[in-house]
């Protein structure tokens, strides 16, 4: 299914998303596949090749099958030491993600279920984060792009808002 269309619907539907992350556990093993490719890498510690790393119990940490050397997947992220749940965390990066004019603090407590204060931190990190963010990779090679305004895209016959005769006069 194509979305072209700026109100088209986001390609992931919440039904869709919640179904992907409907826990502190998925959430935490898409983590780690993003920022580790998986549970199974060399350790850095014991240097043991394609060890299976397993997800410590009550904990946002895996440890080495061989040595228990632990790897947070959290660690020097937005996520660090956080206590909200990070399916609350991804809902709320959904939410910035698929909503045309940003998401405010009190949107975020009402979604979320969260205090404002909570609310307002997850968002200033959000913003933060997408503001450091380096964007230039993905504007590369042929970019085609219309302005309404200049007539550039426009039906034939349409006439540019500049160009229409004013109605006041």
């Amino acid at each position: 299914m194509e979305r072209n269309s700026p109100s088209a619907s986001p390609a992931l539907s919440v039904r869709e998303f919640f179904a992907r992350f409907p826990n502190e556990q998925a959430c935490l093993e898409h983590i780690m596949a993003l920022r580790f490719g998986g549970t199974k890498l060399d350790c850095p510690s014991c240097g043991a090749v394609k060890s299976e790393f397993h997800k410590l119990r009550d904990r946002r940490v895996y440890a080495c099958s061989h040595c228990l050397f632990q790897i947070a997947p959290t660690a020097n992220t937005i996520l660090q030491d956080t206590r909200t749940p990070l399916v609350s965390w991804f809902f709320a990066m959904y939410l910035f993600c698929t909503t045309r004019h940003g998401v405010s603090g009190k949107e975020l407590q009402r979604q979320l279920g969260v205090t404002y204060k909570t609310a307002w931190r997850i968002g200033q990190q959000i913003r933060k984060l997408s503001g450091e963010a380096d964007f230039a990779g993905l504007l590369r090679g042929h970019i085609s792009a219309t302005n309404p305004s200049s007539g550039v895209g426009a039906p034939k016959g349409a006439i540019p808002p500049r160009a229409r005769p004013s109605s006041a006069a």
